[in-house]
């Protein structure tokens, strides 16, 4: 967020402003009657962000307080795509995904214009955040050969310590999915009934012989399964002093299925499964079983035993009961449930922010609806329970009749689209560049990367998620523009979340290969084959601190190459801070025409739109007589004014010797007034400037000597002017 606030500020201020800001800035200095009255004939689809800057300008009316709404927009969009990297997949591709978001040219490109695509982006960004969190409860990891994500899997190369009472059936336990349901843990036929096997999966519980409870010993599984010294009657599990706190509760039953021993029966939460070993060395009875239930539990029993010095908890607990045994345990409806209680309530409170932001993201700007279907797709491909289809397709639901009025009003206005042309498949390639690239290494490495992240996807929500948002709008969008023009890449730029998103995640598939590899060779190197007691001792003691040094550095790796991109794509980031990065420079082309104008002097705007360089910038072009003006824009509820017809132009220019005409310089234009001068006036100077041309125009008639004005005898030239 540091990163894209300083971009933002970099070259605010570029001195001048293009057409659709003047349009924001003069609608936004109009008092709330005249911009209500003016959004029903022009700009309804821009009537919230007008409202809101008409607030903003009552502070201090500059170009760069326009502008800055806009940059802390971009701020919050950052934010938010990293916030989505971190609870979709894991901290550094939410850090790499919110540095690409925050360097992209385009990003900046509208992080620094006066208009609502930046607010609408991090209000689509908002939106997606809300909807993953309903989809994928806490910081998930969804690995393709790890099951459903998990909240326990924070990270997909760590293991996850599990308490001894938990065994391999805790929620924690990453099972992969050719396993079946976690159950009771097999016992290997060489080892009798002293000890546990390992399941060989990331995130299980692994205790190396000299450290735990020996019914819960287990070697690394890179090396073979060593039995434990006492092969005989295995020795109960002693519970932490700091359980006994906790009263007595009743002993478990056995579930259905399971084979009682002489220790204690399975507790209802654990799954039936043949060949379960039961008694003191499967550990406590289930979720249920407290430290109490010692003396039901079989004739070996010995609850109230000191525990023995090397044997300990693989997780610290709080109170009187592991968290596992308090989760399973709590009274309340089942986690994620939509029913009464406070889970209930958070969902209910979670859809109804959802169909707020996509409501107000969708006033900002009619074509932001489009989010929807991406989202929808995103719950197709994610598979939820029922009742998230329930809260989003009312949150939807909600938001889409909001938006409707809004819909239907624009509708209405769309001749202010005329200028468009029905898209070409080039468009789509065109946007795809801009928001993956634009430089051609850039575009290439980042379509790299997203391939790599759907093709070999780890993180199976966060490509449901991205994809989606990446590639419906815009398809979408390019479908209606056959219909009827209105495809730009503006009004996608909510879309471009998901390509930052796409392209974090190949980064971070790509580094977990190396790492592999690099393991892998180091493992099976000259040195041997490592041995079981190395790898405990390396797991025991200093795996954590090489784990998290592994992490830093893969992390700020990352870090360096989105700061190389940045660096080759720095013109760039110049390009964007010039004026004429825009389509137009204002404050030039005024400076320009009071340059080459007179005092007093009629001038005339056609079509009434170019009358904004002199809305804009009027110090300029103070003293030129507006002669086709009939109403003022604020009076009259549009945005340029209404001109007066021929026959009153004609008119007000007798007694006129020259004018000026500022006329649209595009193709398909054609000036009404230009015919209508063209009998009693004729063109004596023509000038083409960027985005306009200028027609200096002289009467012909019996002022002068020869049926000519004095002032066309006399040659003009820009250089006579004073």
């Amino acid at each position: 967020m540091a990163v894209m606030l300083c971009l933002g500020l970099w070259g605010l201020d570029r001195g001048t402003m293009w057409r659709d800001e003047a349009a924001t800035y003069q609608m936004a200095r109009r008092t709330l009657p005249q911009i209500r009255e003016t959004l029903g004939t022009v700009d309804a689809v821009h009537g919230l962000y007008y409202l809101l800057m008409h607030l903003v300008l009552a502070l201090r009316p500059s170009e760069v307080t326009m502008r800055l709404p806009s940059v802390l927009a971009a701020v919050a969009a950052t934010g938010l795509v990293a916030a989505l990297g971190c609870r979709l997949a894991r901290p550094r591709v939410g850090l790499w995904a919110g540095l690409l978001y925050a360097v992209t040219p385009v990003v900046t490109h509208y992080a620094q214009e006066g208009r609502s695509y930046a607010l609408v982006a991090a209000g689509a960004a908002g939106a997606t955040y809300l909807l993953a969190g309903a989809i994928a409860p806490g910081s998930a990891c969804a690995s393709p050969d790890r099951g459903a994500p998990g909240p326990a899997c924070r990270d997909a190369r760590a293991p996850a310590r599990t308490p001894p009472d938990r065994g391999a059936s805790g929620p924690a336990s990453c099972t992969p999915p050719d396993r079946g349901a976690p159950g009771p843990v097999r016992t290997p036929p060489d080892r009798g009934a002293s000890g546990q096997a390992c399941r060989d999966a990331p995130g299980s519980a692994r205790t190396s012989p000299d450290r735990g409870a020996p019914g819960s010993a287990c070697g690394d599984a890179l090396s073979p399964a060593r039995p434990l010294p006492d092969r005989g009657a295995p020795s109960p599990v002693r519970t932490p002093p700091d359980r006994d706190a906790r009263p007595p509760g009743p002993a478990a039953t056995p579930g259905p299925g399971a084979t009682p021993g002489p220790g204690a029966a399975p507790g209802p939460g654990t799954a039936p499964n043949p060949g379960t070993v039961s008694g003191p060395a499967a550990g406590p009875a289930g979720p249920d079983a407290g430290p109490d239930a010692g003396p039901d539990a079989g004739p070996d029993a010995a609850p109230d035993a000191a525990p023995e010095p090397g044997a300990r908890s693989a997780v610290p607990v709080r109170g009187a009961a592991p968290r596992s045994a308090r989760a399973t345990s709590a009274p309340g409806p089942a986690p994620g449930s939509a029913g009464p209680g406070p889970r209930g309530r958070t969902a209910g409170w979670r859809w109804a922010a959802y169909g707020c932001v996509v409501a107000v993201t969708a006033l900002l700007h009619v074509f932001a609806v489009l989010m929807l279907a991406a989202h929808a797709l995103t719950l197709c491909l994610a598979r939820p329970p029922r009742r998230v289809w329930r809260g989003w397709g009312t949150a939807a639901a909600g938001a889409v009749a909001a938006v409707l009025p809004l819909a239907a009003l624009a509708r209405r206005q769309s001749a202010q689209l005329a200028w468009m042309r029905h898209p070409t498949p080039g468009r789509l390639w065109a946007a795809a560049e801009d928001f993956a690239g634009p430089s051609a290494l850039v575009l290439a490495v980042s379509l790299l990367l997203i391939v790599v992240a759907v093709a070999r996807s780890r993180w199976r929500t966060l490509t449901a998620v991205a994809l989606p948002l990446v590639c419906v709008p815009p398809v979408l969008l390019f479908a209606l523009a056959l219909y009827r023009p209105c495809f730009h890449e503006r009004y996608l730029l909510f879309a471009l979340a998901g390509v930052p998103l796409l392209a974090a995640a190949g980064a971070d598939r790509l580094a977990d290969a190396v790492t592999d590899r690099l393991v892998g060779a180091v493992k099976n190197g000259p040195t041997g084959v490592v041995t079981d007691r190395l790898v405990g001792t390396v797991k025991n003691r200093s795996a954590g601190v090489v784990t998290d040094r592994h992490r830093a550095l893969v992390a700020a790796a990352g870090v360096l190459a989105v700061g190389g991109a940045f660096v080759w794509q720095l013109p760039l980031h110049q390009w964007e801070r010039q004026p004429l990065s825009r389509q137009d420079d204002l404050a030039a082309l005024a400076a320009t025409l009071g340059r080459l104008t007179r005092p007093g002097e009629p001038v005339l705007y056609d079509p009434p739109k170019e009358r904004r360089i002199a809305i804009a910038y009027p110090r300029p072009l103070a003293g030129l007589r507006d002669i086709a003006l009939k109403t003022p824009g604020p009076a009259s509820g549009t945005l340029y004014g209404i001109d007066v017809g021929p026959a009153e132009l004609l008119r007000r220019l007798d007694g006129a010797r020259s004018a000026w005409l500022i006329a649209a310089d595009e193709p398909e234009a054609h000036p009404a007034k230009a015919a209508t001068l063209t009998g009693p006036f004729r063109l004596a100077y023509a000038l083409c400037l960027p985005g306009v041309r200028l027609e200096r125009y002289v009467r012909v008639g019996p002022e002068g000597p020869g049926g000519v004005t004095d002032d066309h005898r006399r040659p003009w030239s820009p250089n006579s002017v004073p």
